[in-house]
């Protein structure tokens, strides 16, 4: 959708096809995590600075709220194993983000700065970042796709496609055929069913990630974006506060595809180290799709892709009660909460955890962005902005050398950091 907006904004007429609703799927149902601009830029990550910078004039930009939460990204320190994961992912971090400056705090001026924690813990990692609110982003990309004239066909699902040499002449849907100029996939975990049909293999991993929501606590119970080893926190502006899984201790559900099976050999290695935190899944709702499409597949030229509308993943609130309670531990005053809503959305996992942003490989007029690994919402503002340009320009100004699509060509290796 946003994607959409920009493309709009430099006169071009677009189309979006959306099987369910905006927002309905992950879009919808994440913590919506941000970095946010502070500090130094980091002019070798122009995809997240780009990002930083487009969150934090967006309702300024569009003329929308989505209740930007500026308070900052704390990454809670208890041991020692913490902390040798922090010096991993701080590497990482100086490395890639946007604005990589951080802080860290020592137990006794965490204290003084979020008189709210309590509990036993060494040091607090301070980032800039924040969060954003995801129903809230929804409303605003369909309000600004209605004042931008943006044709949003919620209810219709792309099946496939017609081509003719290297070019994509039209998209079917379940409702007819629509001819195009230029195509982008950006389906999510649909993405690889579509692409198949392109020519572009695509080894993702459907990761479920379950989340719940306390009743309403007082404001500034929690600051920021919260994370520790075993859950991650946020609390929404209806005071309810958001728990999902931490950075050592996710509590992921990894339902297995087909897909799976057959790139077994990318993810086993990776699975079989994290194997304390995964949890192997057969969804048979997934299943059942695609073996329906396999099947037209093989005795259909051209066979339409089948996925599931409206699909609700299963949420799993047992592991979230134990992350409850260790949130607890931190911050007192939520001792006495108690779990009103559970749900669940799910993330389309890559081996490197890098999106795939680009032109697809042999066709000249079709392109993707998919395969955000979770941080749909880091990337986001960026990758849009890429993608705009680049099918306008045929070129884009932010780099886009990490994540172009022919990398899923070659021998690929899942990254210990699973999440």
């Amino acid at each position: 959708m946003l994607t959409a907006a920009e493309l709009a904004e430099r006169g071009v007429g677009v189309t979006v096809l959306e099987k369910d609703d905006v927002g309905f799927e992950q879009s919808g149902r994440s913590v919506a995590a941000i970095n946010l601009p502070g500090g130094r830029p980091n002019p070798e990550a122009s995809l997240l600075r780009v990002s930083a910078d487009e969150w934090s004039t967006f309702e300024q930009r569009w003329g929308h709220g989505i209740d930007l939460n500026d308070a900052g990204w704390y990454i809670v320190l208890v041991d020692d194993h913490d902390r040798e994961w922090l010096e991993v992912e701080r590497g990482t971090w100086q490395d890639t983000a946007g604005y990589p400056d951080a802080e860290l705090l020592d137990a006794v001026d965490a204290r003084t700065r979020f008189p709210q924690f309590g509990g036993t813990f060494s040091a607090i990692d301070v980032r800039h970042g924040g969060h954003v609110d995801a129903m809230m982003v929804m409303n605003a990309l369909r309000q600004i796709a209605q004042r931008l004239n943006i044709d949003v066909r919620c209810g219709e699902m792309a099946t496939g496609f017609e081509i003719k040499g290297d070019r994509v002449v039209s998209v079917r849907t379940t409702t007819g055929s629509l001819l195009s100029e230029h195509v982008l996939v950006a389906a999510g975990l649909w993405s690889p069913d579509l692409c198949r049909q392109l020519g572009l293999r695509i080894p993702m991993q459907r990761v479920r990630a379950p989340a719940v929501e306390t009743g309403p606590m007082p404001p500034g119970t929690i600051p920021g974006f919260l994370r520790g080893s075993t859950f991650g926190a946020r609390q929404n502006r209806n005071g309810t506060i958001r728990i999902t899984g931490g950075y050592r201790y996710s509590a992921m559900l990894h339902d297995l595809s087909l897909n799976d099976f057959r790139d077994m050999r990318i993810w086993a290695p990776a699975l079989w180290q994290n194997r304390k935190d995964v949890s192997l899944r057969l969804d048979p709702t997934i299943l059942r799709h695609e073996l329906s499409s396999r099947l037209r597949s093989m005795f259909a030229r051209n066979g339409n892709v089948v996925v599931p509308q409206r699909y609700e993943p299963k949420a799993r609130p047992s592991d979230r009660y134990s992350q409850l309670a260790e949130l607890a531990r931190l911050v007192p005053s939520l001792r006495t909460s108690r779990i009103q809503r559970y749900f669940s959305g799910v993330m389309d996992l890559l081996p490197d955890l890098q999106p795939i942003l680009g032109r697809i490989p042999d066709i000249s007029n079709a392109f993707i962005a998919s395969g955000f690994s979770g941080h749909g919402y880091m990337n986001g503002p960026g990758a849009c902005k890429a993608m705009a340009e680049l099918i306008t320009n045929g070129t884009s100004l932010i780099g886009l050398e990490p994540y172009r699509p022919d990398r899923l060509r070659g021998r690929m290796k899942m990254r210990e950091q699973i999440f």
